[in-house]
């Protein structure tokens, strides 16, 4: 199981297109990915689950995947948050 954390620092949280970005960006993998927001767990390959969250700007999440290719899946996720979703 791979873990980290990173801050959300866009503007905008992660509303419905970011959180797209997210669940497609997992479901490219077989590993299990999670999003953790205070101590609640989110399936981040459920559009519905990750927009639960209510991810604003400030927000600390957690970052867990477990299977093959978690380190790979983790990394991006983390890349992505950290880019603000850039699409460069």
């Amino acid at each position: 199981m791979v873990k980290r954390e990173v801050k959300v620092t866009g503007d905008a949280g992660v509303h419905a297109r970011p959180a797209m970005m997210l669940v497609r960006e997992a479901m490219k993998y077989e590993c299990s990915v999670k999003l953790v927001k205070d101590d609640v767990e989110a399936d981040c390959k459920s559009i519905m689950s990750v927009l639960g969250l209510a991810i604003i700007p400030g927000t600390l999440l957690e970052i867990l995947a477990d299977g093959a290719d978690e380190e790979k899946v983790v990394n991006n996720i983390v890349s992505m948050i950290e880019s603000n979703f850039s699409m460069n």
